[in-house]
Parts: C-alpha cells; structure tokens; sequence
C-alpha cells in the first residue's frame, strides 16, 4: 500500500496558442513551441540560446518562471512572476494570469514571504470563490490560510557544522515494500521519521506525536489532498535535530486520526521538502545503512525537476525519454495510465488484477496489470526493478499520472545521492 501524503497544488500548464498571432521573430515561435510542450529540460537547454533574440518579454518572463521553479530557483523565479503579473497580465489572459498568480504565492510560502503568501492566497481565494467549486479552490485556500497563520513567525533556515554528517538509517518492510527512517529530535525527544521526497509541504506527524512532543498548533482546517480533499493542523517548532544539523522553524501538518489508515500503517513523522530542499544533498548508503549530508555540495547535470515541490525524474526507457516523480516515501515503485498509454506494447496480454492505494484520507482499491520486469536508464546507470504493478485507471476527465520511483528503486543502488541544488540524482551500483 502506498502511503500519500503530499499536499497537492493546482498543476498549472501554460497554453500560449497566442503566440502564432503576436510572434515577430522564429525565435518566438520556437519559444512558444518549447513552453506548450513543457520539456524543462529541452526549455533549460533552448532558453540561453534562444532569449536574446525573442522579440516577446512575456515568453522569456514566463520560461523563467518555468525553469526557476523547476530547477529550485526561487528567486529567480519570484521577479519573472512579479514581473509577469504587474506588466503582462493582459497578454497572458485570464486562465494563465491566475495560473501564475497561484504559483507565485506557492513561490512565497517556499521562500518564507508568509504574511506576503497569504495575501497572494487571499486574492485568488476572492476572486475564485464564488465561480469555482471548493475541489478548485482548496489549493489557494491552503496558501492563505498557511501564509496567514505563519506570517509571524520567522522563515526556516538550517544550521549545520563545517564538516559531514552521517546519521543511522533504518529500512523497515512496510506492507509490499519498504520505508526509509531518519532518527529526528524535537523538544528533546527523538524519533524515527519517514524520509521522504514526497512529502511536498513541511514535516508530516501524527496527532498523537504531535501532543507528545508538545508542538505549537498555529491554526487547524488547513486543507490538503490525499486519497481524498481533508484537514490537518498546522504547528511549527523551535528546531528540529538530526545528527548536528539543527533545522530552526520548522513547519508541520499535523494528521487527524484515521482508524481504515492507522490499523494498517501508523508513523510518528515524515520528513518531508523543506528539509531535504535546504540541505541541498543527501546521500543514502545502502551499504552502510546510513543518512551522509555532505558538507561540500556535488556539481551535477540536472536529471530532475521539482513539480508541486515534489521532485520528478527523468528516466528512459524503450529509447524513450519519460518523466517520473521520485517519491522516496512509495513503499514500491509504480506505473500509472500515462505509462500505459506511451507504451502499450509493455502491458499487452497481461492480466488485470485488484490493488489498494491508500494513505491521507482514507484506502482506495482500483485495478492494475503487474509488469514482471522494468528496465530504464537514469544518470547512467540501468536499474531493473520486478513486478511493477501499472494503474491503468483512465476515467474521463482523470489527469495522466506518470507514475513513482520508490524505495525499491532506492535500493537498486549501494548508494544513492539525491541533490536539489544542482536538482539531480544518481547512484552507485
């Protein structure tokens, strides 16, 4: 069972059919082309060469947006939003005005603007409110409601000793896969969290640790999205402890009970974005079982991007390349309908069978074929993993979901390095 807690932020896709009309140079058509497809990479390679010869500010503002949130660039991605939204609006239109507002104030709360996060919340929640349903507008909701109740409070930031630091780590068999553990101290008491890529907004603790570790409650109805639309509380800390590194102002969600989710998987914590964000890399060592947070960060070419603060992976597989979210809180790897849909041949003839998805808002069952083996390259390494269940859900309307390298995926490597400043991972085999 695959255990989901990630708040979930409206994707936004930027559609610029306006720029066949307003293009004066090949250099915009080409631009637009690269925006509507929405390959950061191809963008990140195209942009230099393609920037100075675009006759249209709007599409060089709205690439860097792109790339400064996908690369982890906050803020060069919040004065091309700031830019976009005071001088171009009228270009942009209405749907992908409110697009990029809805990412600038989600690019706020990543930078610790608070009190200006939810102001940008609060805007698009009175606009929105009375033309959108609820299942629309929660996302706002969420940026200015946790905006306003942290806007008091000071940013996180990490303090951290001139040297590595290496920390145990502990691999636990969890249902038909496994779970990651970190040893983190808050108020003096420590206990094993989740670690986990997936994780998209601060820590997330059980409402039992919570009170036994005697968090700060700062407002309660904070909405997010699990296997379905609910509520957590939001609580912060003085510092959390792993090791030396002393990680100040830190954000938690804290989850209600639920009886369906708990008598199947119960945690204490997850530690989740800002985290690993602000640490910039981390390697985990199979070998020696071991969390390493080197002192001197790793150069690398970029294989990775952060959608939602969630990052995703660029693999390639059958000759083709295919994006993937790296969720290192997946108990196992799996392969959703936009797998199925780009390559059919790899699950014809294979049998439908029953699975279960659950976490955050309950357990949902739906139908997946098994795909005995599956075999990609990513940052030069090819990595084999077995009985990979494909979810072949295609409801209409439904968004494509690529599909999650989990912890099997983890454990293909002796060690594995994850680093968002450079945004890249790989592994040592």
């Amino acid at each position: 069972m695959r255990i989901i807690k990630r708040v979930s932020f409206l994707l936004i896709v930027i559609l610029l059919g306006y720029t066949s009309v307003y293009s004066q140079t090949r250099a915009d058509v080409k631009m637009g082309e690269i925006l509507n497809d929405g390959d950061l990479f191809q963008m990140r390679e195209q942009y230099p060469i393609l920037k100075d010869s675009v006759s249209i500010e709007m599409l060089n503002l709205v690439s860097e947006a792109q790339l400064g949130i996908g690369f982890n660039q906050l803020e060069r991605a919040g004065v091309a939003l700031d830019s976009l939204l005071q001088f171009h609006q009228a270009e942009l239109g209405a749907e992908t005005s409110i697009g990029m507002a809805a990412l600038r104030a989600m690019n706020l709360l990543n930078l610790g603007l608070y009190s200006q996060a939810g102001k940008a919340g609060e805007d698009l929640v009175t606009a929105l409110k009375d033309a959108v349903p609820f299942e629309s507008l929660y996302s706002f909701i969420f940026m200015e409601r946790m905006g306003k109740a942290l806007s008091d409070f000071p940013k996180s930031f990490l303090e951290r000793p001139l040297h590595d630091v290496t920390v145990p780590m502990r691999c636990d068999s969890v249902g038909r896969g496994y779970h990651f553990y970190i040893p983190v101290e808050v108020n003096g008491i420590t206990k094993d969290y989740i670690f986990d890529t997936g994780c998209s907004f601060g820590n997330f603790v059980s409402e039992k640790y919570a009170e036994e570790v005697g968090l700060k409650v700062l407002a309660d109805s904070i909405p997010v999205s699990g296997m379905e639309i609910g509520f957590v509380k939001l609580a912060i800390a003085d510092s959390l402890k792993i090791g030396e590194l002393v990680y100040h102002n830190p954000i938690f969600m804290i989850a209600p009970p639920d009886n369906e989710v708990d008598s199947v998987f119960a945690f204490d914590g997850v530690l989740g974005y800002h985290f690993i964000r602000d640490v910039k890399e981390v390697i985990i060592d199979n070998e020696s079982e071991s969390f390493v947070f080197p002192y001197q960060i790793s150069d690398g070419e970029p294989n990775m991007f952060l959608s939602s603060n969630t990052p995703n992976v660029r693999i390639e597989y059958d000759g083709e390349a295919f994006d993937m979210i790296f969720d290192t809180g997946n108990v196992k790897s799996d392969l959703g309908n936009k797998f199925a849909e780009t390559f059919p041949d790899a699950i014809e003839g294979l049998a439908e069978q029953a699975t279960s998805r659950g976490g955050f808002g309950g357990i949902s069952q739906t139908k997946a074929v098994v795909l005995p083996e599956f075999r990609f390259e990513v940052a030069g390494s090819t990595v084999k993993l077995c009985d990979t269940e494909v979810i072949k859900n295609t409801e209409s309307g439904s968004q494509l979901f690529s599909g999650s390298l989990g912890a099997d995926f983890v454990l293909s490597f002796k060690r594995l390095v994850i680093n968002y400043q450079s945004m890249f991972i790989c592994g040592e085999k």
